[in-house]
């Protein structure tokens, strides 16, 4: 089952693909399209041809719309820092299928997310626990504070994502809610 916000139409017989980027604190969403001789990148509602040529030793050429830009890529699949022009931007790759749930989810109050980094010092809930709005779903140290992480909500608790004892970054989805009647909570 394709989403159709991650599948956009382009031009028959092109691959298509919708990527979800974080570049600080922004969300960029963007088509890449096309062979890998000739992509096309669909942002904003701009359509233009890009390609990357490696040099060797992390140099790379970004060429975006016949500009050419010398760039350093370090970093994971999921998150890398880019250097051009100066600047040092961090991009982290999101899963786009899980980016547009969570918009949905997060809009009617299911997620609980972390506020900041930090690490889970305790847990209060277990998957299939009915809570009330204002219930502590998870207790989170982050900078020698510990904060409860509490429901907005009530529901039923679906699936809590961090043990105890396991670290986790800024916007992390703690705990996912199922939506409950009122007379459940």
């Amino acid at each position: 089952m394709s989403c159709p916000d991650c599948t956009p139409r382009l031009a028959p017989g092109a691959i298509e693909m919708m990527h979800v980027f974080q570049i600080g604190s922004a969300r960029w969403e963007a088509a890449l399209a096309g062979s890998p001789q000739a992509r096309r990148l669909l942002l904003g509602g701009e359509d233009c041809r890009v390609s990357l040529e490696e040099l060797g030793s992390g140099a790379t050429i970004l060429r975006v719309a016949g500009e050419r830009f010398a760039i350093r890529i370090a970093g994971t699949d999921e998150r890398r820092f880019i250097h051009i022009e100066g600047e040092v931007f961090e991009v982290a790759l999101l899963d786009p299928l899980i980016v547009h749930a969570h918009k949905e989810a997060s809009s009617t109050g299911l997620l609980a997310r972390a506020p900041m980094p930090g690490c889970v010092v305790a847990c209060p809930v277990v998957v299939g626990m009915a809570v009330r709005a204002g219930d502590s779903l998870v207790i989170i140290e982050s900078m020698k504070l510990e904060v409860a992480i509490k429901a907005e909500r009530a529901g039923i608790v679906r699936a809590v994502h961090f043990d105890v004892g396991r670290t986790f970054e800024k916007d992390s989805v703690l705990v996912t809610l199922a939506a409950a009647n009122e007379d459940q909570a």
